[in-house]
């Protein structure tokens, strides 16, 4: 009878260190979102307008857009974090 039960513990497990995985990633995610709004500020208020140049400009714009990117991986991070977390308390029941 255990080793019915021993796969579906197995899958458990994967899906519990799925839900780990996940949790860290969005962590560290976050954390680069939070450094790059900085940078992105820094540079969009730190340096006035008449000594910047368009490749100034362009980096300052890539700055927002690629923190929009990662404030949007985060949030999907989120959802499959709580799917994740969903499947292993079933799993677990």
């Amino acid at each position: 009878m255990s080793d019915l039960k021993a796969p579906g513990s197995a899958r458990t497990r994967a899906v519990e260190r799925a839900l780990d995985e996940s949790k860290q990633a969005k962590k560290t995610v976050e954390e680069a979102a939070d450094e790059l709004a900085v940078v992105h500020v820094v540079l969009d208020k730190g340096i006035s307008e008449d000594v910047r140049t368009d490749d100034l400009d362009r980096a300052i714009e890539q700055t927002d857009q690629i923190e929009k990117k990662l404030s949007k991986s985060v949030d999907l991070l989120e959802k499959v974090a709580e799917a994740l977390e969903t499947e292993s308390n079933r799993k677990a029941s």
